[in-house]
């Protein structure tokens, strides 16, 4: 102050000020370069993961579409020989006898997608391939919810022929055995097994169609979400 220097030392300090916010501006925008950098590759991560899941997806649902189909056909064979003249109770028991009582529940691959959730890295995801997966899951849940609704009403008619059969495999190991075919006298509960052989593939035709007409409308979602995350893949 006292060399009249006053003005030169102000200009030198905000400089120095000036310089140090600049720094700090480039070091926070190198942060943010990094920051982004990692989160898109992250986010590259979970496409290739997400799509494994949904391919995987779209695989084993195209494999209960058919095993439920071909169970269908077969159910469909069954009733339809009631058109048919002559058709005795033992005819009837043969067939609906021969068709599988089990009815294997659809699997999904969901481990990418609770991953995201319960990681908080969902936001990664753009919203409007977000919103597509979160239906998705929905729509999977519902489909396992239903299915195991109407397969344990399946279930409870099934313990019913238990009773009255044994195991499904007993009549034919009494095919060499007179005396115990004759001493269990299976045949005197033809009218009710045939009853609970109804009920039973009654209930599993009812489970397959409502799940098949989901897993159609899964496939489609599937592959949409396919081809947008496909988009995004760098």
């Amino acid at each position: 102050m006292e060399k009249n220097k006053t003005g030169k030392y102000l200009k030198y300090a905000i400089g120095e000020i000036v310089l140090v916010v600049i720094g700090i501006l480039i070091a926070l925008q190198i942060n943010n370069w990094n920051e982004n950098r990692k989160s898109e590759v992250k986010k590259q991560d979970y496409y290739v993961q997400l799509l494994d899941d949904l391919n995987s997806d779209i695989i084993s649902t195209q494999n209960t579409i058919e095993e439920f189909s071909n169970h269908q056909e077969k159910y469909y064979d069954y009733t339809s020989s009631y058109d048919n003249e002559g058709l005795t109770p033992v005819k009837a028991y043969e067939q609906i006898s021969k068709l599988s009582l089990i009815s294997n529940p659809p699997i999904f691959n969901t481990n990418t997608i609770e991953s995201l959730q319960n990681s908080g890295d969902i936001g990664l995801i753009p919203p409007y391939i977000r919103n597509k997966l979160m239906n998705l899951r929905s729509l999977q849940n519902l489909t396992l919810k239903r299915f195991e609704a109407t397969d344990s009403g399946q279930r409870e008619i099934t313990q019913k022929l238990s009773s009255l059969l044994g195991a499904t495999t007993l009549p034919k190991r009494l095919e060499n055995q007179p005396q115990m075919k004759e001493f269990l006298n299976i045949d005197k509960n033809l009218r009710e097994m045939i009853l609970v052989y109804e009920g039973i593939h009654r209930w599993k035709s009812v489970s397959q169609i409502e799940t098949i007409d989901r897993l159609e409308k899964m496939k489609k979602e599937i592959d949409t979400i396919i081809t947008l995350i496909k988009k995004e893949l760098k």
